[in-house]
């Protein structure tokens, strides 16, 4: 029988197929990308009399995710099969940048000429063992053998139901994932679907130089985003006592945030990255002498364990260090003036929000908000803004700390030792050494974020109120199916393809890997832990 994708030649035709369609984040594009996917979907004769199990699920803002089906006769259990079609952009191609989609060419022209090139990548491009392009391996790989493994499962007749899911959006806030969970927790109760794993194949990241090993991740890395507005006292720079400059009281915040351990988490001989900031600065639209008053930082924190409201309790800790030991320089540098030195108190988004409730009005209050959103285009803006546009309202509270999360939020996860990620890790393991002579070693967490934070809550259970309710633009602009993520929760597993320098001009899939090694493991877990079980 003539199949599509069932050989390394197929396969590889149909990588360079996904690659050369761009679909980088936010371009048209990433618009027309499910459609090329629908239309090669359905050439499979199973879609061709099951239209309806391709579906095209609609993001917030009009992008779209393709959720594909296959139902057996019999099977409530199902395996998700999750990746994400959209891409980085090719800027650092420089002159290239016109071949950065075609494999091929790309990869040819690489080797006339390899000033882009560092050592490693010259080593594996002169192998002949890689192909090099944007979406090489950052990850329509993973979208390849997944349409490689339901074909295979219809041609098979496989007694499992298999979803698999492509989103876009995943390189920014991940609304493709969002929506395509809340879209599998109705196709669940509308077939009656039990989900047993969580599969996706973002593509493995070597630990050294010359690595050999594959790796699989049981777990996804945390990253939320919690940040702080700092409102204090304008004056004019003659007068500086007077007021209280809002850059002084975040440096001394930035101290207790960035770089500090207190924020870490180990996890055995795995731990999270250090907190850095992602953006700070004060909020003057010009120049004039008037001393800045709003001054925010947003800071970037990873996460093992921790959930949002024990992450937040301890960042209001440390912003309430942080504030204290300002008030204390700043009070002991302008004792020797006649001046009152100032206070300043520190409050959340939440408290913030409902004092102007009470003090203005819902009704004002909401017109604030919606207004503040519809001059900012993106939500991690749109939340400085709002917040901001509060405290001007709210003048009388005084110098003021407000703490609140900004987008995105990728919770963390994690289903190591669970009995079945533990047999599929050594079913992973096992196959790789008798068929290819390669080992497979497993990785507690994910370190590249992914799209799995939003299959299962937190490792310490959901704890996401204070998410919700500190997130300005939380249920408008952004938002989360936390409902959802707690009805289709399943073990997980990461087991992809491996590349090397993902977001980097050097961006590369092995092709044994991808080609002939990856579709055999995926078959095999399928095949042994879910068929005839």
């Amino acid at each position: 029988m003539e199949t599509n994708w069932q050989t390394p030649e197929g396969r590889s035709k149909l990588l360079k197929q996904l690659v050369a369609h761009s679909s980088v984040t936010h371009s048209q594009g990433e618009v027309t990308f499910p459609t090329y996917v629908h239309d090669l979907l359905m050439s499979l004769p199973y879609f061709q009399q099951h239209p309806e199990y391709i579906q095209l699920v609609p993001t917030v803002d009009h992008r779209h995710a393709v959720v594909a089906t296959y139902l057996s006769p019999k099977a409530t259990q199902t395996v998700t099969l999750i990746s994400h079609f959209d891409t980085v952009g090719i800027e650092d191609y420089g002159p290239y940048q016109k071949y950065a989609f075609d494999m091929e060419k790309l990869t040819a022209t690489f080797q006339e000429d390899m000033r882009y090139l560092d050592d490693m990548s010259k080593e594996d491009l002169l192998s002949g063992e890689y192909l090099f392009g944007r979406g090489s391996m950052d990850m329509k790989p993973g979208l390849m053998l997944h349409m490689s493994l339901i074909e295979q499962a219809i041609l098979e007749q496989w007694d499992v139901n298999l979803v698999l899911m492509t989103v876009p959006d995943e390189e920014v806030t991940s609304k493709g994932m969002h929506a395509a969970v809340a879209h599998l927790d109705t196709l669940c109760k509308q077939h009656n679907l039990s989900i047993s794993l969580h599969l996706n194949s973002e593509p493995t990241f070597q630990q050294a130089h010359h690595d050999t090993n594959h790796y699989h991740y049981t777990g996804s890395i945390g990253k939320i985003m919690p940040s702080v507005l700092v409102y204090g006292r304008e004056t004019h720079v003659g007068t500086p006592a007077i007021g209280l400059s809002s850059n002084f009281i975040l440096s001394y915040i930035q101290q207790e945030i960035e770089y500090h351990t207190r924020f870490q988490e180990q996890f055995e001989d795995e731990e999270t990255p250090l907190p850095v900031s992602l953006r700070v600065t004060d909020i003057k639209q010009h120049y004039d002498v008037q001393t800045p008053f709003r001054s925010v930082a947003l800071f970037n924190l990873f996460l093992f364990k921790r959930h949002a409201n024990e992450l937040f309790d301890l960042f209001n800790d440390a912003a309430a260090k942080g504030l204290q030991k300002g008030l204390s320089e700043y009070q002991q540098r302008i004792a020797k003036t006649d001046v009152k030195p100032l206070n300043m108190q520190l409050m959340t988004y939440d408290r913030l929000l409902q004092y102007a409730i009470e003090n203005y009005g819902q009704d004002t209050v909401h017109q604030l908000i919606e207004t503040q959103i519809q001059t900012e285009s993106e939500p991690h803006l749109q939340s400085i803004a709002i917040v901001d546009a509060l405290m001007n309202l709210c003048r009388e509270l005084g110098p003021t700390v407000v703490t609140f999360f900004a987008p995105p939020y990728y919770p963390a996860t994690n289903a190591s030792y669970h009995p079945l990620t533990e047999a599929i890790g050594s079913t992973i393991d096992t196959t790789l050494r008798e068929h290819f002579g390669r080992t497979s070693k497993r990785i507690h967490y994910f370190n590249g974020i992914s799209d799995l934070s939003y299959v299962s809550p937190s490792p310490n259970g959901a704890g996401f109120e204070a998410y919700e309710n500190n997130t300005p633009v939380f249920n408008n602009t952004y938002s989360i199916p936390f409902q959802a993520i707690k009805n289709i929760q399943a073990p997980l597993m990461n087991c992809g393809p491996i590349g090397k320098d993902a977001h980097k001009v050097t961006e590369r899939i092995h092709k044994k890997s991808a080609f002939e090694e990856l579709p055999v493991v995926l078959s095999t877990i399928i095949q042994k832990h879910f068929l005839n079980t």
